[in-house]
């Protein structure tokens, strides 16, 4: 990694404490800044009737005045709502022993917000799940495809309760972005510290998945990973996901969304069905 900053969207979400720890796990590895962000949307909704045609001029003027100060309202309620989350984060870092760290609030989306400061980022740190999708165990974040498709820096989805990553699934294939991923890994320049290293390759022919693993074992064979490789066959997902639980694995890092938004929207994206049938963490690379 370069030498800018984590970029951590903070939401309120049930799973920002643990998307915290997992960046000051981060962030200690490899001696980053923290940047903790929180946007600000406004999608406001008067709860005034609205039948324009039938409003003469002085009560549409009188209406437009209380939708303004409606909309004031509701702006100031989140900017206070906004400080006191990325505040607490930054508390939260702070008290890890960690003072390379800004807290920012912003207007405007996540996905906005991530492709003007995508120059900047070396690593983006987001929730599986965003406060309007808590309770619901299929459902991710409204913006989490858009956000990871903003940017060509690798991103870390978090999903589970923190505890210290030991272990790493990394599904290759033999893409031209699961190479990407491999040779960051070999670099270590995601984190420093060693984990216990799976390389799962899932192919129709065994004989190509064993070749995979073999060709992926290779190129870490310098790395300090304690590596370990399994070749299957059948469904893709259904082997990588029912390999995560039966090895207990922290973090899945792959390629991601190698297909272009038309295609995920007819087909489906093999990323997110993924995040979506699985519980632990995600590394993804494009």
């Amino acid at each position: 990694m370069n030498n800018n900053y984590i970029l951590v969207g903070i939401d309120g979400s049930d799973i920002s404490d643990s998307l915290v720890r997992y960046a000051i796990w981060l962030a200690k590895s490899n001696d980053l800044t923290i940047k903790l962000l929180h946007t600000i949307e406004h999608s406001h909704h008067s709860e005034q009737a609205h039948h324009e045609g039938n409003l003469t001029p002085n009560i549409r003027r009188e209406l437009l005045k209380e939708l303004s100060e409606e909309e004031r309202v509701e702006s100031k309620q989140l900017i206070a709502k906004g400080k006191e989350l990325i505040n607490a984060a930054k508390l939260q870092v702070e008290s890890a022993g960690i003072t390379n760290v800004v807290a920012k609030l912003r207007h405007g989306t996540l996905p906005e917000a991530i492709e003007d400061l995508q120059a900047e980022i070396s690593l983006v740190m987001l929730g599986s799940k965003g406060k309007s999708h808590q309770g619901d165990d299929k459902g991710l974040g409204f913006h989490l495809e858009q956000s990871i498709r903003a940017t060509n820096t690798p991103v870390f989805i978090a999903q589970k309760k923190f505890t210290k990553p030991k272990k790493l699934m990394f599904a290759y294939n033999g893409s031209p972005t699961s190479m990407k991923a491999l040779e960051m890994i070999k670099q270590d320049s995601l984190y420093k510290e060693s984990l216990e290293t799976h390389i799962v390759c899932v192919n129709n022919d065994i004989k190509q998945a064993e070749k995979l693993a073999a060709e992926a074992k290779g190129i870490l064979s310098s790395s300090n990973a304690s590596i370990i490789t399994q070749a299957l066959t059948g469904d893709t997902i259904e082997q990588l996901t029912a390999y995560q639980g039966q090895n207990n694995i922290d973090i899945t890092a792959m390629g991601a969304f190698s297909h272009g938004k038309v295609h995920g929207f007819f087909f489906g994206s093999f990323t997110t069905k993924m995040i979506q049938q699985s519980d632990c963490n995600f590394l993804l690379i494009r």
